[in-house]
């Protein structure tokens, strides 16, 4: 029995992508609750009390993102700097994601080469940054490279790669 998992899906075009969408459907498979951002807020107007409301219930948070440039899509930027806000993610009478398990899921479509753990973790240290500041227990994150779809050789690794990654991420969660 899986802990109550929220994932909060950041990517702009899911009905375009490969990975992100093989891994975003073997996680509903398990029960794990799916908020696309990007499809629920196109506008960027984000709805902060229906997205507090749903990391209170939630004992995990799984942030899912395609890499872009070394950081995150902008929807998932503009998500966070609404939701984690004084009073509620920090401060007096904040911190009420105490306690909550945060993990990182990032995809990128190029080779491992370009990531060695040194820029990983760079890549990851703002969201171990909010972890800390807000009192949340960072679980660590699964980062896959060559999640493209260019050839039928490549769509095959992709659909491995996809199974591998969605695998780590149950394995935190269990």
């Amino acid at each position: 029995m899986y802990p109550k998992v929220l994932v909060i899906l950041a990517h702009p075009n899911l009905e375009k992508s490969f990975s992100n969408k093989l891994i975003i459907e073997s996680l509903i498979d398990k029960n794990i609750l799916v908020r696309d951002i990007a499809k629920l807020y196109p506008d960027f107007k984000i709805n902060t009390d229906i997205e507090q409301t749903s990391l209170l219930e939630a004992d995990v948070i799984i942030f899912q993102f395609p890499l872009y440039w070394y950081s995150v899509p902008g929807i998932l930027k503009e998500w966070m700097d609404n939701i984690f806000v004084k009073g509620f993610a920090f401060g007096k009478d904040g911190h009420k994601l105490k306690d909550k398990k945060l993990l990182v899921s990032i995809t990128a479509g190029s080779s491992g080469k370009l990531y060695p753990k040194e820029t990983i973790e760079k890549i990851v240290f703002p969201f171990k940054g909010l972890a800390d500041y807000c009192k949340m227990d960072y679980l660590g994150e699964v980062f896959s490279y060559e999640m493209a779809d260019y050839s039928e050789e490549a769509r095959e690794k992709t659909k491995n790669n996809a199974k591998i990654h969605s695998k780590q991420l149950l394995e935190f969660i269990v």
